[in-house]
């Protein structure tokens, strides 16, 4: 079936292509010619190759090239087939079968963009012939599914700390709260600020899915494990949970993602948050940005619906990439809704603004800082307290990053919370300093 399929293709292309050399009586070339479509007929692909490469005077004639280019497909030398083809299909663009042996050596090379584009020019060509056409199709749905199992990623981490948080449980430093028309109370230690050493074990895993080339699939994982020395009523295992679509297209991209947040708070689950959020990201240049994203969901409370809510949020920001420096502002509004009108007092609203800087110190030496503060305000009066409730949060996080090897790091963190309200129950500041190593695989 070779013979035949070669012979039909190069009879007549071979009659014009070699006229140079035969005006030329080069009569050595058509016997070469000759030889190696014989070979190659007779499944000789090795000698045909080996002749093909010691006659390399002949490298340009789109003939020789044609055949150097088969002989070096079929004893796997993929490399000197691209070439081959290459030379073919740039001397002569209507040779279709050459264009079309192009594209398996592209692909057998892993060159898919290539590989793309040049089956896309014999399927969107008007004078293709339709066995051509329908072979470039063919590899050309081979060229997407291979680039989707290329595209396919996953990464995981693994991080071990060791920490002290000052305030296990956001109490407050008061000894006493005075209630209006009770008068005052002594507060018992569970309200009170405790400190207390932990160990944190935390796992991260995500997974890359290309649906296209624009567009992906994600899921991604994210369990944090804390155990305390001595307050074991806190031990708490924290899970983020999501999977979203992704498209890009040009400086715009956008997603949807859906997640579940569930905490087990001391064996057993205490709150489930499920949401929805859709956002965009577009590109002003190479080094700044604009992005957006507009969030849904509910919060169930497993001990205490007075606490189950739905919320929606939205969020906007700017960012900005140098040589060293990671730098983005934002701003976030949330609105907090209970489900039931006992936890009204519960509702809130949420304005947040955010400051994050991350910088490259040196080769191996990383530092992030974020800086973020809260208005809170409640949007009913509090039942014991008998007055709307307001506060405010600062937070401060800095984490230094010593980066052994692609893999291994080792990083000191700190983070830091001021909380401050109309009612010094709910006040609170905390610190929260841990020494981690982390393991990237």
């Amino acid at each position: 079936m070779i013979k035949q399929a070669l012979a039909h293709l190069l009879c007549g292309f071979l009659t014009v292509v070699s006229v140079s050399a035969l005006a030329k009586n080069d009569e050595s070339y058509a016997k070469l010619l000759t030889e190696l479509q014989q070979l190659i007929s007779d499944h000789k692909f090795q000698q045909a190759y080996k002749i093909s490469h010691i006659e390399n005077q002949y490298l340009g004639e789109p003939a020789f090239d044609f055949l150097l280019g088969i002989s070096a497909l079929k004893t796997n030398q993929p490399a000197t087939a691209v070439f081959a083809f290459e030379r073919v299909v740039e001397a002569s663009p209507q040779w279709y079968e050459a264009r079309l042996h192009l594209v398996r050596a592209y692909l057998m090379v892993k060159n898919l963009p290539a590989a793309d584009t040049q089956a896309l020019i014999l399927i969107n060509a008007a004078n293709t012939p339709k066995n051509i056409k329908t072979s470039a199709q063919s590899l050309l749905d081979a060229a997407i599914v291979e680039q989707q199992r290329a595209g396919r990623t996953y990464t995981q981490n693994i991080q071990l700390a060791f920490g002290v948080d000052d305030n296990v449980n956001a109490g407050t430093a008061e000894d006493t709260i005075i209630i209006p028309n009770l008068g005052e109370f002594l507060l018992s230690p569970d309200s009170k600020s405790t400190d207390d050493n932990y160990m944190q074990l935390n796992y991260r895993g995500s997974y890359s899915h290309p649906l296209d080339q624009q567009s992906l699939l994600t899921l991604s994982v994210n369990t944090a494990w804390y155990k305390f020395e001595a307050l074991e009523q806190y031990d708490r295992v924290n899970t983020h949970i999501n999977a979203a679509y992704k498209h890009k297209q040009d400086k715009l991209s956008w997603y949807v993602q859906a997640g579940v947040t569930p905490l087990i708070l001391d064996g057993e689950l205490y709150r489930t948050e499920s949401s929805l959020v859709t956002g965009a990201d577009f590109k002003l240049s190479k080094k700044s940005r604009l992005f957006g994203a507009v969030s849904f969901g509910v919060m169930n409370n497993k001990l205490d619906e007075k606490l189950d809510n739905t919320f929606i949020a939205l969020n906007a920001g700017t960012s900005y990439v140098s040589q060293r420096w990671f730098q983005s502002v934002s701003i976030n509004i949330k609105t907090e809704n209970a489900d039931v009108p006992a936890g009204k007092s519960n509702s809130r609203n949420i304005l947040g603004m955010y400051y994050q800087a991350n910088s490259q110190l040196a080769e191996h030496w990383q530092l992030l800082t974020l800086a973020g503060y809260q208005w809170i305000d409640y949007q009913d009066e509090h039942p014991l307290f008998l007055k709307d409730r307001e506060d405010n949060l600062l937070m401060l996080t800095s984490t230094i990053r010593y980066l052994i090897n692609d893999d291994l790091a080792i990083q000191l963190a700190a983070n830091y919370q001021d909380k401050t309200s109309n009612i010094s129950l709910f006040e609170y500041d905390r610190l929260d300093i841990n020494l981690s190593v982390s393991y990237s695989f």
